[in-house]
């Protein structure tokens, strides 16, 4: 599949429908451009919820303000790193 975009004067694009279908976004979601080698490769964002569950049974006692902010600070590395 070949589909081409125009970039706007405000450096923007519009991702053609079939790419958003295939990438399950729509508007408001973020998506992240990975430079791979000679290539640019698009995927959606790692959301908070993509991981429930990760620090369940982790740091009794701790409060729901904190375990959010190393929930936060974690994706936020992921993200970085490329969701690796």
């Amino acid at each position: 599949m070949i589909l081409t975009s125009k970039i706007t004067s405000k450096g923007q694009i519009t991702l053609p429908k079939e790419v958003r279908k295939l990438l399950n976004v729509q508007e408001g979601n973020v998506i992240v451009f990975e430079k791979e080698n000679d290539k640019i490769v698009i995927k959606p964002a790692k959301t908070l919820r993509d991981f429930k569950g990760l620090l369940k049974g982790t740091n009794k006692g701790e409060n729901f303000v904190e375990i959010r902010k190393k929930a936060k600070k974690y994706v936020g590395k992921r993200v970085i790193q490329g969701g690796r």
